[in-house]
């Protein structure tokens, strides 16, 4: 390792672990105060950086206060995490007092009471809880150091640091797309949200006498309170490996361990809901038959309507997907990560 690619680590070490609006300044500031070292005291690069002290050490320079819940290094993705979060579940709870006020009101005094009851309690139950669980799963981040801790660090554990500790600044082919996480993150919070809040929505619905009516859900509503929390548990499990692949930002070790916990999980959990849990429900096409005067009765779907065999397809699917995203997170990690570890 040269010495400009040793300054170069150093200076990367010690920008990430501060706040987003400093870093351009201290990226120059401390390139300037390392040259500056080795012109003065006509010393090495590694001198330098040994009289500096570890990058870790060196940013508690930079902050106000070093004991952080949510420190500078994972604060900008929290942050970033946290505005998706609130307005996804402001965009279910929208979608879910729209639809509950016109399910359940027969004039518009009625309606806008509906309307704003359902609003104000779903956004306050869903931005309180899915905040809570991301504070959670970052603040644990933060306090097992996931993203400084590496392997050659961990194996090591020598009792000062030195510049050859340093790790590769990673490069393109490691990056994980943070629009992927980003979609993600949405459709999960979404989708959790309207199981919780509207499972009702997903179904069909009929208009009839000026008026739109549920016509049959396609899930079991009468089981929900045993399916729910199956099925909030693999989209939290989900949620928490799209939040590492964000803080993390590059395929490592790490990532590949999260990538097969989390989808073996949810491949289990899919498993447990779709083939244990009575999912499905089971009067469906019997419900649809029976509404709005048999309008439905001719659908193709209630023909060939088949609980078990959408389980099953599903299911497969389910697997594939899993299958395959860990796979890509493998073959990344090992081909193109493994040295920098």
């Amino acid at each position: 390792m040269n010495d400009q690619e040793m300054i170069k680590r150093y200076i990367y070490e010690v920008v990430k672990r501060t706040p987003q609006e400093s870093r351009d300044d201290l990226r120059l500031e401390l390139s300037a105060l390392i040259e500056d070292m080795c012109a003065e005291e006509h010393i090495s690069a590694e001198q330098a950086l040994l009289k500096l002290g570890s990058p870790d050490k060196f940013a508690d320079r930079y902050r106000e206060n070093s004991r952080y819940l949510i420190g500078p290094e994972y604060y900008d993705n929290y942050l970033w995490v946290i505005k998706i979060a609130l307005a996804c579940i402001g965009i279910s709870a929208l979608v879910s007092a729209v639809v509950t006020s016109i399910l359940n009101a027969d004039h518009v005094v009625r309606f806008c009471i509906i309307f704003f009851q359902e609003l104000i309690s779903t956004a306050i139950t869903g931005s309180i809880g899915t905040t809570g669980i991301i504070t959670i799963v970052f603040a644990v981040l933060q306090h097992q150091n996931v993203k400084l801790q590496t392997k050659s660090e961990a194996d090591t554990k020598p009792k000062s640091w030195t510049p050859s500790m340093l790790q590769p600044v990673p490069d393109q082919r490691v990056i994980i797309n943070r629009g992927d996480s980003f979609v993600s993150i949405v459709f999960i919070i979404i989708f959790s949200a309207l199981l919780l809040f509207a499972p009702q929505l997903f179904g069909a619905f009929s208009y009839q006498d000026g008026k739109f009516t549920t016509a049959a859900c396609i899930f079991n509503l009468d089981q929900w309170p045993l399916i729910l929390p199956v099925f909030l548990t693999g989209l939290v499990i989900g949620l928490i490996d799209e939040i590492i692949r964000l803080v993390i930002g590059s395929y490592c070790r790490i990532v590949m361990y999260s990538s097969i916990i989390c989808n073996t999980s949810g491949v289990v959990l899919a498993a447990v809901l779709l083939k244990v849990l009575p999912l499905w429900n089971p009067d469906f096409a019997n419900q649809l038959k029976n509404a709005a005067g048999g309008q439905f009765a001719k659908s193709g779907l209630l023909r060939n309507w088949d609980s078990s065999f959408m389980s099953n397809i599903l299911l497969i699917i389910i697997f594939l997907v899993s299958m395959a995203e860990t796979g890509y997170t493998v073959y990344k990690t090992l081909k193109y990560a493994h040295s920098a570890e």
